[in-house]
């Protein structure tokens, strides 16, 4: 049987994280985190540099910590006993920082306390107010950077959270609709991954520029960054692999190739085999649902009839996931839920659907999702005398919050 790995618990309580707190910083489950202090799985080894960090201890102090019976805290460890790092954003991201503060340990962390909050943020509310402050943070540190004002001791460090920085800035950029600052952000990200080594979130923002390419109709340019990785040299978990199949998949269906169709089995098999040591943080959001949400997409982009379908299903799991639900998520499923019953002019089923969206649309600030709303809308009122009035007065609704946000 499993022994409760002590000295991990109390070093998380130590540095003044809950387990939801340190699950959100790491962008993995709560249920992750029981299970290392249960002793019953490890994080992998990706994972263990960024858990150090968030410990504020070396790698090897960290594999004491999950040790069976290890010392509850090192003596190494004991100037930060107690101490929970506040981020303090408005002073640290202003140009003119001392290159004292940003060369210490405290900077570091204070750029991981950033992405922790901007991503919850973003998971709740959409991007659009927080582009501008991420990129902003990342001007700054890679301003630093750029002049070698840093203990060359955290460089390799330093160079993961400015590719993590702008891994997030790029997504946000994506989210805000600003599609020159995305395509800028994300190429910062894998100059600074591949500087640092860092793998997982090199993966994690070709995945996104992707997506970004489906997104603006880009698909040739989108099944050739998927197939960079599949025919790479990339250890990819199952998981991933499903990841970068479901990109190509989307791809090929953008592209009117029914081929597209024949990789739904294999990722679905590769989903099925579940959560693996290899995967990255970042991954946790890879399961079922999320492949019923690109299943629908693809059937939507080759106007097949059982795309509604799927919608429906990815709403319904979406629904039953509320841990893992997202304001910003569940408002873009169901403008494209929307778009694909107003082309199939199934008129009852979408008053029903515009109904959630007019509830959910002053909650969120995503601009890519507003500019599909917006014609989704237009198709509505264009197609007068056809739609019931219910679905025409919630449209005007509607038209009215997208066009109150950026």
């Amino acid at each position: 049987m499993p022994m409760k790995r002590t000295a991990f618990a109390a070093r998380r309580k130590a540095v003044g994280l809950s387990q939801e707190g340190l699950a959100e910083r790491l962008r993995v489950d709560r249920s992750t985190v029981v299970r290392w202090e249960n002793g019953e799985s490890s994080p992998q080894p990706g994972m263990r540099p960024r858990l150090a960090r968030a410990f504020h201890v070396s790698v090897d102090q960290l594999d004491d910590l999950l040790t069976p019976g290890g010392p509850v805290e090192p003596e190494a460890m004991q100037p930060f006993a107690g101490q929970a790092r506040s981020l303090k954003i408005s002073a640290q991201a202003s140009p003119g920082v001392s290159s004292t503060a940003f060369g210490d340990a405290d900077y570091l962390q204070s750029v991981h306390s950033h992405i922790r909050e901007v991503v919850a943020l973003d998971n709740r509310f959409g991007g659009a107010e927080l582009v501008r402050l991420s990129t902003l943070f990342f001007r700054s540190l890679h301003g630093q950077l750029a002049a070698g004002a840093y203990n060359p001791k955290l460089e390799r460090d330093l160079y993961a959270a400015a590719g993590e920085l702008a891994e997030v800035a790029g997504w946000l950029a994506i989210d805000a609709a600003e599609d020159d600052l995305a395509r800028r952000m994300n190429h910062e990200s894998l100059y600074f991954t591949r500087l640092s080594g860092d793998k997982t979130t090199e993966l994690l923002t070709i995945q996104n520029m992707s997506m970004h390419a489906v997104d603006k109709g880009h698909s040739k340019e989108a099944l050739r960054l998927a197939d960079s990785v599949l025919e790479g040299d990339y250890r990819l978990s199952p998981r991933l692999r499903a990841l970068f199949l479901t990109r190509k998949a989307r791809a090929l269906a953008q592209c009117g190739d029914e081929s597209a169709l024949e990789l739904l089995p294999q990722i679905r098999s590769l989903v099925m085999d579940g959560v693996s040591s290899s995967d990255p943080a970042w991954a946790w959001w890879i399961d079922e649902g999320e492949l019923l949400g690109h299943e629908a997409r693809a059937l939507r982009d080759l106007a097949l009839p059982q795309a509604i379908t799927r919608f429906e299903e990815y709403v319904l799991a979406a629904q039953a996931r509320p841990s893992r639900t997202r304001t910003r998520t569940q408002y873009r499923i169901r403008v494209v839920l929307l778009m694909t019953q107003v082309e199939r002019k199934s008129w009852d089923a979408a008053e029903k659907t515009i109904v959630e969206l007019v509830s959910l649309a002053s909650q969120v600030a995503s601009p890519r999702t507003n500019l599909l709303a917006r014609g989704v809308i237009d198709r509505i009122e264009s197609a007068d005398g056809q739609v019931p009035s219910g679905l025409l007065e919630n449209a005007s609704k509607l038209s009215a919050d997208t066009v109150r946000q950026p």
